[in-house]
């Protein structure tokens, strides 16, 4: 059969009456709908030169194509090496293609076999059923195979072709789990997201403690509006319940939306522009290059099929608005459900409006009768929650219900009210209510939702004494919750003394105005969001001064403490203490460095905050703060101060950072000057290690030296296990391979004597350098991954164990697991903001690039780490060298010399964002 057929004549194979196991290989185009819409003349033209690469391809192998759909092909093999080779042959026409008048055209792919039936012209059959959801999972781009036919294949694969292992993954409707791999083959894609299947499939939902009661009507209201509109706002008074409502049906919803259901909040959020690049974090998008956080997210999700829920958009309406508008309007198989106070105001905006629950008028209605009211029945389940037995009577039953009209049927109005009923009867509790309600509703000039907010809040701040509404006033001031220890130091003070500061936070709680946060090491203390804004309120309308400053002495004394314990202490109960008050530390900061705020408390409280930063591996806070702090030192600032501040602006990058030899000098001055042992042979430490590297181990070898004497002096701390790590580099960076071997593993047991996890993966990943230098492949290799699968490395330490794993995989020759490890590896550098390792990752990628024949990308990545690395800010030990030269090697033989030059300078000239787009292009 000619394979130059026109694409409107296809053929299509008639299936004969047949029963029996075949193999099937499916196409479908990913976002065709989107680019039909978009470009419907270029579109066109696209479908037939991709209708053309997939018969061709079919034809070739010996296959049968017995049904198109739109884009979709479905072919008939019953060789399962056959139909591989189809996919490849398609997948690498389509890829070469150049479709870029329609944005790209990417065609997802899989195969499968089992039994089918053949009748009317057409198969049936399970084997097809799941071939065909085998296919709704992949991504545009991908082939997948499934385990069945990896097993037919029994090892034969097309040349240079390979099954990367995907896990075991369920298709809805489909009984059991299918294993599934990726086709990895020269020519075609490898980096793709994870597979849509049941158990992976996002979900950022909050979860909630309690059940929504008596909003069945709306939910089912709200899920058939989303079957009509795909933007959707709740509106509603503050306090109705339109957050709890929309959860609640994004959790029916999960199965209707193959791409996953995103929860944006933000509540927290006072800044317009952050809008859009919150919507990004939560999905998981950076924002790069020149396009604005809305373009990133629509071009994310311009062909995901997916439910974004924004919640709390009030207050930035504009922002919001433009956001969901561009979504709807640009991506359409997305869906967006808001929540807010008001319309978003957008075309295509359906509105529901979250009414009150409702609850009886009748004078004459029964106990029974009430129960089948949303409101009645949210009071009794509270109840029941907060007062043991609480029954709803006949006696009680006109409290009850005075109390849901006076609440206007506020669900959060009722949740507040009902923890009362501990300490009185309902018909007092309806009396009290009344008598405090009557406060702010004679104004007709303010809404009612405000008006129903405000007056319950009042309520529940009248009821409270004197000291109770000071406490509640204090307490918002803090911004990561508190403990009773952190609340006497900064909330006492008349009219409250300290002892009186824990029965006072007790009683905020039986209250609901305090919420509880139990754990295993402390109980911390929290307002809802809600409650701190009104709570913060009133503290700004008293006008207390001081409180502020408090919480930022004390942060100072709390992780003074912190600094000093660390060298000794266990990381897992140094970070269970220490991490909770994190937020609490970014406040004090901001306001230290603020208008209003005093620089001495915050240099002295940056100075003490570097371990927590290092242990969460938060890098670029503690970049800024470090660098703010010691730009704002002056001559009468404690040399104490100082000489920690400097140390904070040392290299996280472990060696030859040269960049941070002076920070690391003024340390050492300023330690030695302080006679503080124990600081200065940190700082010694890091000003050898900013001057190791392969090529000097000279020049830093006597810093290190009197690094490991002084620290040595000291006993085991976390500070001697790295300094002894540092000395094992400059070991085996000159060959020395036994010494290094002993220092790697004094350095483990001196991390192990202290608890400390970060020595304890510090010391794995030397070991798999030395390794690696020793000639070692396969032992550096079982010992990264020894690194990666276990529990003690942070997100820093786990890249970089990624970026050696990577390396030692392409000495080794794995050249698709490095690739696919390296993707991964370059993600979570990104992440962190690790400038260093990402600039080892793309020289990974830019040896894989150059191993699969793309110089030209790989001389552009290779312009860059050179551009990087002569900034001296970080350098090539061992492993990074041996790939550098082999990459070298391969360019200067590959590729003319002039331009060669020309693409390495344009490499130089790209920013981080763009090279990581860059390298990420598979």
């Amino acid at each position: 059969m000619p394979t130059d057929v026109p694409p409107d004549q296809v053929p299509v194979a008639q299936a004969t009456s047949f029963s029996g196991v075949l193999v099937f290989l499916l196409t479908d185009v990913e976002g065709s709908t989107y680019r039909w819409e978009q470009f419907p003349a270029a579109m066109r033209e696209a479908l037939e030169r991709h209708d053309r690469l997939v018969n061709e391809s079919v034809i070739t192998h010996q296959g049968q194509i017995f049904k198109t759909v739109g884009d979709s092909f479905h072919a008939v093999f019953t060789d399962p090496f056959a139909a591989v080779s189809a996919a490849i042959q398609a997948q690498r026409a389509l890829t070469a293609a150049d479709f870029s008048a329609t944005e790209g055209l990417r065609v997802r792919m899989a195969v499968h076999a089992g039994p089918v039936e053949a009748r009317g012209g057409d198969y049936f059959g399970p084997g097809l059923n799941r071939a065909a959801r085998l296919l709704l999972v992949a991504n545009g781009g991908q082939v997948l195979i499934s385990g069945t036919v990896a097993d037919l294949l029994q090892g034969r694969l097309p040349t240079e072709a390979s099954l990367f292992d995907l896990g075991r993954h369920r298709f809805r409707d489909l009984a059991g789990n299918e294993q599934v791999y990726q086709l990895v083959a020269p020519g075609i894609a490898s980096a793709f997201p994870p597979l849509r299947s049941l158990g992976a499939k996002v979900q950022h939902l909050p979860h909630p403690l309690t059940p929504l009661v008596g909003r069945e009507t709306e939910a089912f209201e709200i899920i058939q509006r989303l079957e009509q509109y795909r933007l959707l706002t709740l509106i509603g008074a503050g306090g109705a319940g339109k957050t709890r409502l929309a959860i609640d049906v994004g959790y029916q919803l999960l199965e209707n939306y193959p791409d996953g259901i995103w929860f944006i909040e933000l509540e927290l959020l006072d800044d317009p522009r952050l809008v859009a690049e919150q919507i990004c974090g939560v999905i998981g998008v950076p924002v790069q290059g020149d396009r604005t956080a809305v373009e990133c997210a629509v071009r994310f999700l311009r062909e995901k099929r997916a439910l974004l829920l924004i919640d709390n958009c009030e207050h930035l309406i504009t922002a919001a608005a433009t956001v969901a508008e561009a979504i709807s309007s640009e991506c359409a198989s997305m869906s967006v459900l808001a929540t807010s106070r008001e319309p978003l105001g957008v075309p295509g905006e359906s509105i529901f409006r979250v009414p009150s629950l409702a609850f009886p008028t009748a004078d004459d209605i029964m106990a029974n009768e009430a129960l089948q009211f949303p409101a009645v029945r949210l009071f009794v389940d509270r109840a029941n929650a907060v007062a043991q037995a609480f029954a709803l009577t006949n006696d009680n039953l006109r409290a009850v219900l005075d109390i849901c009209s006076q609440v206007d049927g506020l669900p959060l109005a009722i949740e507040l009210a009902v923890p009362r009923l501990r300490m009185m009867g309902p018909e007092a509790l309806a009396a009290r209510l009344r008598d405090r309600f009557r406060l702010g509703r004679g104004s007709r000039t303010v809404p009612l939702r405000q008006r129903t907010l405000s007056t319950l809040f009042e309520w529940s701040y009248h009821l409270l004494d004197e000291r109770e509404q000071t406490l509640l006033r204090r307490l918002s001031v803090f911004t990561g919750g508190w403990t009773v220890e952190s609340a006497i130091a900064v909330i006492s003070g008349d009219p409250i003394d300290e002892e009186e500061v824990p029965e006072l936070i007790d009683s905020l709680a039986d209250k609901s105005l305090v919420v509880a946060v139990l754990s295993a090491h402390e109980t911390r203390y929290r307002l809802l969001e809600m409650t701190r804004q009104y709570a913060q309120e009133k503290f700004q309308a008293a006008g207390e001064k001081g409180r502020r400053r408090r919480l930022a002495e004390y942060m100072s004394k709390f992780y003074g403490e912190a600094n000093r314990s660390w060298p000794t202490r266990s990381t897992e109960e140094w970070t269970a203490r220490y991490r909770p008050e994190i937020d609490n530390l970014r406040a004090s900061l901001e306001w230290a460095f603020g208008p209003q705020g005093d620089v001495s408390t915050g240099l002295e409280l940056t100075s003490y905050s570097l371990r927590l930063w290092d242990e969460l591996a938060l890098l670029p806070e503690r970049e800024r703060w470090f660098r703010t702090a010691t730009q704002a030192l002056v001559e009468t600032t404690p040399k104490e101060v100082a000489a920690r501040l400097w140390l904070g602006c040392t290299s996280v990058s472990s060696h030859g950072d040269r960049s941070s030899y002076e920070a690391a000098s003024n340390a050492v001055s300023l330690f030695r000057a302080l006679n503080d042992r124990l600081g200065l042979g940190e700082a010694l430490m890091k000003a050898g290690a900013s001057l190791l590297t392969p090529r000097q181990v000279g020049a830093a070898v006597p810093d290190l030296d009197d690094a490991l004497a002084t620290l040595s002096l000291v006993g085991p701390t976390k500070q001697l296990a790295s300094c002894l790590r540092s000395r094992a580099v400059a070991y085996y960076f000159v060959g020395d391979f036994e010494k290094a071997r002993a220092m790697i593993t004094h350095s483990s047991l001196v991390a192990r004597t202290v608890g400390d996890t970060q020595g304890i993966a510090n010391a794995l990943i030397a070991m798999g350098e030395l390794e690696f230098a020793a000639g070692d492949i396969d032992a550096a290799v079982a010992t990264a991954r020894k690194l990666i699968e276990s529990d003690h490395a942070n997100r820093r330490q786990l890249t970089l164990g990624l970026g050696n794993l990577t390396a030692y995989l392409l000495a080794g020759n794995h050249l698709t697991e490095a690739k696919l490890t390296a993707f991964n590896g370059l993600r979570k550098a990104q992440a962190i903001g690790f400038p260093a390792a990402i600039a080892r990752m793309i020289e990974h990628l830019a040896l894989i690039g150059a191993i699969e024949g793309d110089h030209e990308r790989a001389a552009l990545l290779a312009g860059y780490t050179e551009s990087f690395y002569a900034r001296d800010t970080a350098s090539r030990e061992v492993t990074e060298q041996v790939g550098y030269d082999r990459l070298c090697e391969m360019l200067f033989r590959d590729v003319p010399a002039p331009l060669l030059a020309e693409l390495r300078a344009e490499g130089a000239a790209l920013t981080e964002a763009e090279v990581i787009q860059l390298a990420l292009r598979s």
